[in-house]
């Protein structure tokens, strides 16, 4: 399934513009150099979960635009150059279930010194509408996308769901088959569960006839990076994923274990990454409607793009070429 099918984005973060509309498949790496808008497009995906300020949505305990603003330092700081308006406008893929609560496909969300206006063929939608739409569109999750960027306070806050929701979370199984069905061969050390205990979650871990417990904040941070954000994505359900420096802490047998499970979840991915191994990773899992999108800028900020199917990214692998390399010919 493809929630976005299309997005375009205009002075948001440190993009000017994208030099055309960016068209997504259902798994999507998005790679390039360090401060080329990686960050800002998932950001700008990220708007559709719940861009009406007043309306709140898990895990983060506020509206995707809000948890955008305090990332960024303020509301100012999500329009490029710090004043002005900022665009995102979607295309979503889903139009059939649309009929009835919004006139048409294209959603655009205008941000401008904190004040967000959701229009589609200039109708204004109000919070309970996208509301309803939200529900409409994934009647099985909470949230339309979920966000997972690189930093840590956003995984404490991660873990804080985790730890609210456990009831939920043992429901469904995920705290065992995180350990029995992902990371069994990931790890030398046998855990068995992740439960609560002072405040906290920790995993049973055997040693022996024995078993101890240890902190979940004392695992590796790759691994502990992985269970929360499963946790997360699983009990959440929503229909896009989009996470940030994907690859961080990652041994490449955890990266092979998360792409396939992102890979066989029926969700929208879209990651962002600097790591070649996560495209080997990528390649070996061979998601249904994947692609790499390269991405460059101009000295404009204005931001090209390129796809590359996985077939050709296998080649360019095969022949020992870097698959990122080829970013560096896209801007005329």
């Amino acid at each position: 399934m493809r929630l976005v099918e299309r997005v375009d984005i205009r002075e948001f973060r440190g993009i000017r513009r994208l030099e055309r509309p960016l068209e997504l498949g259902r798994f999507n790496v998005v790679v390039g150099r360090n401060c080329v808008g990686k960050t800002a497009i998932l950001q700008a995906l990220f708007l559709l979960a719940m861009p009406d300020p007043s309306y709140s949505i898990q895990p983060y305990g506020k509206s995707a635009s809000s948890y955008l603003a305090d990332l960024a330092g303020g509301w100012n700081r999500l329009v490029y150059g710090y004043s002005g308006e900022a665009s995102v406008e979607f295309e979503i893929g889903v139009e059939w279930l649309l009929e009835g609560i919004i006139p048409a496909r294209r959603l655009k969300v205008s941000l401008q010194e904190g004040r967000v206006v959701v229009a589609a063929e200039g109708r204004v939608l109000g919070g309970a509408m996208l509301s309803e739409l939200a529900k409409l569109v994934n009647p099985h999750g909470s949230v339309l996308a979920l966000y997972i960027p690189n930093n840590s306070l956003a995984y404490s806050m991660l873990h804080e769901y985790a730890y609210r929701s456990l009831d939920g979370i043992v429901k469904m199984g995920l705290h065992t088959r995180v350990f029995r069905e992902l990371l069994r061969d990931v790890v030398y050390d046998r855990f068995t569960e992740v439960f609560p205990r002072e405040s906290e979650l920790y995993a049973r871990k055997e040693v022996g006839d024995t078993a101890i417990y240890v902190r979940l904040s004392d695992l590796g941070e790759g691994v502990r990076r992985f269970i929360l954000t499963y946790f997360a994505v699983e009990h959440l359900n929503p229909v896009l994923v989009l996470w940030d420096d994907i690859e961080v802490a990652a041994h490449p047998s955890l990266l092979d274990t998360l792409v396939r499970w992102l890979a066989r979840s029926g969700r929208q991915v879209v990651v962002a990454t600097h790591s070649a191994d996560v495209l080997e990773s990528v390649v070996r899992a061979e998601p249904e409607d994947a692609q790499v999108i390269l991405l460059r800028k101009d000295s404009s900020d204005v931001v090209y793009h390129r796809s590359l199917s996985l077939g050709e990214v296998e080649e360019l692998l095969d022949k020992g070429v870097d698959p990122r390399s080829l970013a560096e010919g896209l801007v005329p």
